[in-house]
């Protein structure tokens, strides 16, 4: 049954009397400590600059190299990335073997008559507007884009552009029809901040508006189930004199609930970092649990790099959350928090240096982080087995 909940006010009394206490005991199993050992990446291949297939096309703008709006993602083995401007959807498998091989004609070139049979599986061409993110599933694969202009509408409760859709690709490549707000076929999505698929094959498209944030979840058939909107004057947990930034939103991959990474801040606090917060929101209950506190990192003279928050990157199935900042130009810290926000876990990625124009990172739900990383010359995919590290987490 389609069901909306219209404007989350949802932070009981209850919580808001026991929050002191569960911050203070939150925020001292949060930090961070030493400097962590180092996680072993497992370098998987690299793709070229190029707009054949195989290749990924960097572009110009206002003089710099950039890499648009390129997504990664990881399923049963194949990595899916969406070319963002390049106008293509790859599949590797993890050799970097291209399996499946969707292009914009009006931006790539056809592949010659002997690439379908030599190192490239699937061909098939689509035209694709403003490719975004890109989600695996049983059957194949999701896509962000956006819509012809005349299908785009404004929304007059919040001032939003809806103009971004989900295409649905088989394991082949082929079309298989969109996804909009009211489900298979439906009208265009505001914002789209991320696209996922959780355990059970359901499909979460979570949008940004002015004020607000919208959930929208369907089941595996791409039917609708539920929409939530978190509205930035209901947040929980605010007193007077406090304010907000909401940074993200994401559903967890197995329980009926959203995570929302937020910060806090204080009119009177003047100069001091706000107080960094991750919230589950109970879709059953419609309650927000009380709040784990996140530190900030210390400032590192030694690069210049400011005290920042820990960028959530999502929660795992085991129910750990990952978290992640930077401590260098090749260097991230990875926390791996338990539910109850213990850090089980702390340990030091390593990039190259040298993929300066654009990186992503990607959780899956079982825990395997892979990335994206993009040099002046080729982008690089690696991994790392963090599910292994989760094995004792409940």
């Amino acid at each position: 049954m389609f069901r909306e909940f219209p404007a989350l006010k949802i932070f009981s009394a209850l919580a808001a009397v026991s929050l002191a206490l569960v911050l203070f005991g939150v925020l001292g199993s949060c930090s961070l400590g030493g400097r962590g050992a180092g996680l072993k990446r497992h370098d998987l291949f690299s793709i070229s600059l190029g707009t054949l297939p195989g290749e990924l096309d960097w572009f110009y703008r206002d003089g710099f190299r950039i890499a648009g709006t390129a997504d990664i993602q990881e399923r049963d083995g194949l990595i899916y990335i969406s070319g963002g401007n390049a106008g293509k959807v790859m599949v590797f498998n993890s050799y970097g073997d291209l399996v499946t091989y969707v292009y914009d004609p009006a931006r790539n070139p056809a592949p010659a008559s002997g690439e379908e049979g030599t190192g490239v599986g699937s061909v098939s061409s689509w035209p694709f507007r403003d490719i975004g993110h890109i989600a695996a599933y049983g059957g194949g694969f999701l896509v962000e884009d956006g819509v012809e202009k005349e299908r785009r509408v404004e929304e007059g409760e919040f001032g939003a552009l809806y103009d971004r859709v989900v295409l649905r690709f088989d394991r082949d490549g082929e079309y298989q029809g969109h996804l909009g707000k009211e489900g298979l076929g439906g009208s265009p999505f505001p914002y789209i901040d991320s696209l996922e698929v959780r355990k059970d094959g359901g499909i979460v498209v979570t949008c940004r508006v002015p004020g607000a944030w919208m959930s929208y979840w369907f089941d595996q058939n791409g039917r609708p189930v539920s929409t939530v909107r978190i509205e930035h004057d209901r947040l929980p947990g605010l007193k007077t004199g406090e304010t907000a930034a909401v940074y993200s939103v994401r559903p967890d991959p197995v329980e009926w609930a959203l995570h929302i990474r937020m910060d806090v801040y204080r009119d009177e606090d003047g100069a001091r970092e706000p107080e960094a917060r991750l919230y589950t929101l109970n879709l059953s209950t419609l309650e927000y649990s009380e709040p784990l506190v996140l530190s900030y990192t210390s400032p590192l003279e030694e690069t210049g790099i400011p005290s920042v928050p820990l960028e959530y990157l999502g929660t795992a199935a085991s129910g750990a959350h990952l978290l992640l900042s930077t401590e260098g130009p090749e260097i991230y810290r990875l926390i791996l928090m338990d539910p109850r926000g213990r850090i089980v876990q702390n340990r030091r990625l390593k990039v190259e240096a040298s993929a300066t124009i654009y990186r992503r990172f990607r959780l899956q739900p079982d825990g395997l982080l892979t990335g994206i990383f993009f040099g002046p010359e080729k982008a690089s995919v690696a991994w790392w087995r963090v599910d292994k590290l989760l094995k004792n987490v409940k």
